[in-house]
């Protein structure tokens, strides 16, 4: 709380003397928002969700009303073909989007953006597409969760889980250390191992926690009807890869398979060109970035504000936004946080934990090595 007061007061005292706009009119670049899940009340689905994937249906038509009230919202394809041509906009603009895939974006948020008549685009795990399976980050923190809640010693326990596995890093040696949440061991799990990887702590928590289904059922994606639909409305459609890897985390035939996969699946089942793509978790390389251009896709889009000047079309940077990320000491929409987190007052302090010029191989998981970064989510949370 006292974070969220401390950020509450800078941010009003730099938009109350313009310093926030000044920040933010220096950037050249179109403002890409980013978001996950939009659910009606965030109190109840944060107690099983990762609360940086959660927005309100209330606090998203604020961002809403505050965003349409100073740019102008429109689609990827068009500030995606006006970077290629190196023209810039006369007005602000910006564009909303969604990662993942999740069916709460047809139930919640393309309801408002109809309205609205506000463009959009949504970025999809192929792989999830029409099945009942959660994505595995949301298995992971759900199960943990459950963990943390059974378990005597939750630390002391994973931990045995993970030497079973023969998975022992050294961020988790410290977990134990210092009592982890749920939350951290989660993203320290995700940004240190590949999919296959964590994929195997899952079906052990599994085996050990065995959640009820309803645990489970929230995080339902996308069907290929509700994705033709809103498609026809003005949705535009990007991938996500098939399986929700963090391309710096697998090697390069995996990265290459998920990318051309996703792309194939989406063009197949919608019959349109595939353009766009988002890194999972905003992560990406060097290596990465040529995987991407390789793959057939035209722009990508990272979390963070660092651009590759060789290929500025593939990291189009992106601001994730969700319930608590632009809220005031009290818990309400701040106009002023909102405008600060634009202008990247807070990367200031916080930094970018990413090695973008690693090469997939050189930033794979070993046994024993600690992992590097957290996730980008935490960033922007109060």
């Amino acid at each position: 709380m006292s974070r969220r007061i401390i950020k509450a007061a800078i941010s009003q005292l730099l938009h109350d003397t313009g310093a926030d706009r000044v920040l933010r009119n220096r950037a050249q670049c179109p403002v890409v928002f980013a978001y996950h899940r939009v659910v009606p009340d965030f109190a109840s689905a944060v107690t099983h969700t990762l609360p940086p994937m959660l927005i309100s249906s209330q606090m998203f038509e604020r961002h809403l009303e505050w965003i349409g009230q100073r740019f102008s919202i429109v689609s990827l394809d068009e500030i995606g073909s006006t970077l290629e041509q190196g023209k810039t906009f006369r007005d602000p603009v910006a564009a909303i989007t969604f990662d993942d895939g999740y069916q709460d974006t047809y139930r919640y948020a393309f309801p408002i953006l109809k309205r609205r008549g506000i463009p959009a685009a949504v970025f999809v795990v192929t792989g999830l597409v029409g099945t009942s399976h959660a994505p595995t980050h949301d298995k992971l923190y759900a199960l943990l969760s459950q963990a943390f809640s059974r378990w005597r010693n939750p630390c002391r326990s994973l931990s045995e889980v993970l030497h079973d596995l023969k998975i022992i890093t050294g961020s988790i040696r410290k977990a134990r250390r210092i009592g982890s949440s749920p939350f951290e061991i989660t993203r320290k799990l995700l940004v240190g191992l590949p999919l296959s990887e964590i994929s195997r702590v899952v079906d052990a928590l599994e085996d050990r926690v065995c959640p009820p289904p309803a645990l489970i059922e929230g995080f339902r994606t996308l069907t290929w009807e509700m994705l033709a639909e809103m498609n026809s409305r003005g949705i535009t459609i990007g991938s996500h890869t098939r399986s929700h890897i963090l391309l710096t985390n697998e090697d390069h035939s995996t990265v290459q398979r998920e990318l051309e996969q996703s792309r194939v699946e989406l063009a197949k089942h919608l019959d349109i060109p595939i353009h766009h793509f988002s890194y999972p978790d905003g992560r990406f390389s060097g290596n990465s970035i040529r995987a991407v251009a390789s793959a057939g896709y035209r722009y990508a889009y990272t979390t963070c504000r660092h651009r590759d000047l060789n290929y500025p079309l593939y990291t189009i940077p992106r601001t994730v936004l969700w319930e608590n990320s632009c809220v005031d000491s009290r818990g309400s929409f701040s106009g002023a946080v909102m405008s600060c987190n634009l202008s990247g007052l807070f990367d200031l302090f916080s930094g970018c934990d990413q090695e973008h010029s690693l090469s997939a191989k050189e930033t794979r998981y070993v046994p024993n090595r600690q992992p590097m970064g957290l996730f980008e989510w935490n960033r922007s949370g109060s």
